[in-house]
């Protein structure tokens, strides 16, 4: 299963890039970006959407690092709370308990 997942994988990757090739051969127009006053050097549109891409991945896995931290911190001391009130009522169990007697 796990090889036939591995090749799917692959195929599809492959899809992508030739989707991708197909898209940037059309898309081969020089254009440059305007932002208030400034220019941008001019580029084909597709190393825009390239770079468009590339940033949105990287930004996005930023966001996703941070709070993946921020979720695994939580997890942890809430296991640590967890472990700490078992402790405590393990302890609070065994002063409440009656002595244990041997009857013959």
């Amino acid at each position: 299963m796990n090889l036939l997942k591995k090749w799917l994988f692959r195929l599809l990757l492959f899809v992508v890039f030739i989707a991708a090739l197909v898209g940037a051969s059309d898309n081969s127009t020089e254009v440059p970006l305007t932002f208030l006053d400034y220019q941008t050097p001019v580029w084909p549109i597709s190393w825009w959407m390239l770079a468009a891409f590339v940033t949105g991945v990287l930004f996005g896995t930023l966001l996703n690092t941070w709070s993946n931290t921020k979720l695994r911190l939580s997890a942890k001391n809430a296991n640590k709370q967890v472990e700490k009130s078992a402790k405590e009522l393990d302890k609070s169990r065994a002063q409440s308990l009656p002595p244990v007697t041997e009857q013959n």
